[in-house]
């Protein structure tokens, strides 16, 4: 059977519970999103929550997200977006986060011989994303300990480039001192994030690098610029079995709500 990870991304929920992104109402979605993923008989091992759980970085909000994903919270591992607040994601989720030190939101967990560490790419009050040297550093640590047999990493932002240019230039700014960590380690063989708001695949050494579609608004694959999409929202499945690594991107069936498109 192996170990199923379940991957949600861009929540960006509002304290009101009918707050509107661009005329999509995440709250909502979020809630359609989770009542398939339970009609699914998915039952994953491990949810990971790759940033941007609020949008306005409320402490009501934060605590809302938490009641929505309480079924998973004995197996809830979360990492900061750019719309997050750290601290008011450490405080709501204290249980969910721990690895690299006190100064960011990260964790590590094992699932079935696989090693799975979450980055924090947040630069506070900035849209783009860094990893830095340190947490490059203690990815290695955390590799040379353990010995996995595959290594999974989690972030937001997306550290490759797209041809997207509005999105390519709100990456991972130190995105070329991960791609040589990815080069250098052939057991790294998966990156996800979020960020895009769309899925996308890349590949940088043995690795995938992925990204997935949110749980709410959905951005365009193409455009150059700003533009939204209608498009039913969606999570990611990991699969793991043996030295087998499996992914794939689930969309809804339907599309409720039509994007307003920023001015």
């Amino acid at each position: 059977m192996g170990v199923r990870i379940l991957q949600l991304s861009d929540l960006h929920l509002f304290a009101d519970p009918d707050g509107i992104l661009f005329g999509i109402p995440t709250r909502t979605l979020l809630r359609d999103v989770l009542a398939h993923v339970e009609a699914s008989g998915l039952q994953p091992d491990h949810v990971v929550v790759t940033g941007d759980h609020t949008h306005d970085e409320l402490p009501a909000t934060y605590a809302a997200v938490r009641e929505l994903l309480v079924p998973y919270l004995d197996r809830l591992h979360v990492v900061p977006g750019n719309h997050d607040d750290r601290a008011g994601l450490r405080a709501a989720f204290p249980d969910c986060i721990g690895g690299a030190g006190p100064d960011r939101c990260t964790f590590a967990f094992e699932a079935d011989g696989w090693l799975c560490l979450g980055l924090d790419t947040q630069i506070p009050g900035e849209v783009p994303g860094r990893i830095g040297e340190e947490q490059l550093g203690w990815v290695r640590a955390q590799i040379a300990e353990r010995q996995p047999r595959g290594v999974i990493l989690f972030m937001h932002h997306q550290p490759v480039v797209l041809d997207v240019a509005w999105l390519d230039a709100i990456g991972v700014e130190d995105k070329a001192a991960l791609q040589e960590l990815l080069e250098e380690e052939p057991r790294i063989r998966l990156v996800c994030c979020g960020h895009v708001h769309h899925e996308s695949t890349h590949r940088v050494g043995a690795a995938d690098v992925v990204t997935v579609p949110s749980t709410g608004l959905q951005f365009s694959p193409t455009s150059d610029e700003t533009e939204f999409v209608a498009a039913p929202p969606g999570y990611r499945v990991i699969e793991l079995d043996g030295d087998d690594c499996r992914t794939s991107v689930v969309r809804l069936p339907d599309v409720k709500f039509a994007p307003v498109q920023p001015t």
